[in-house]
């Protein structure tokens, strides 16, 4: 019986095409319907699991945007039923019709009691005569941390 080369080939190209999802985390929009300002597509964490050693993690959100923000920003907390923490604030413009991409690195990584999400709100700050942005897109998500990392912070 010969054994065939192409199959192991064939499954090692096919892991490939999977191995970027791998990194992808399920999120949902924090109003549990969506915003008129465009629709976030991806969430990316690494390192994903987040392991008893990790000390920051990097976020990348990607999305389309149908309309525009010119003086905006970019906010990762960590949100619990008691204490929300702001971990990072990054300014940013995106154009209409465009994809866009909001890279966001080193961020710390502030691992709550109890139940807890992170949270990345996309604010926009040139908005008519409001003192205070108004938010144009908030995901939420679930931290992907492997069972070690529990156990040394709690």
């Amino acid at each position: 019986m010969a054994i065939s080369h192409v199959q192991p080939l064939l499954l090692l190209i096919g892991s490939l095409f999977f191995l970027p999802a791998l990194r992808a985390v399920s999120f949902e929009y924090c109003n549990a319907s969506g915003y008129d300002f465009g629709n976030v597509t991806d969430v990316e964490i690494s390192p994903n699991p987040i392991g008893p050693n990790d000390f920051e993690l990097s976020i990348t959100v990607l999305g389309f945007a149908s309309k525009s923000i010119d003086s905006g920003s970019v906010e990762v907390h960590a949100r619990s039923e008691n204490i929300t923490d702001l971990l990072r604030r990054d300014a940013f413009a995106i154009e209409a019709g465009t994809s866009f991409v909001l890279p966001l690195p080193e961020v710390p990584l502030d691992i709550l009691e109890g139940d807890f999400k992170y949270v990345v709100s996309v604010l926009d700050k040139d908005v008519g005569d409001s003192k205070e942005p108004i938010v144009r897109i908030c995901v939420d998500f679930d931290l992907p941390i492997s069972a070690p990392t529990l156990v040394v912070s709690a």
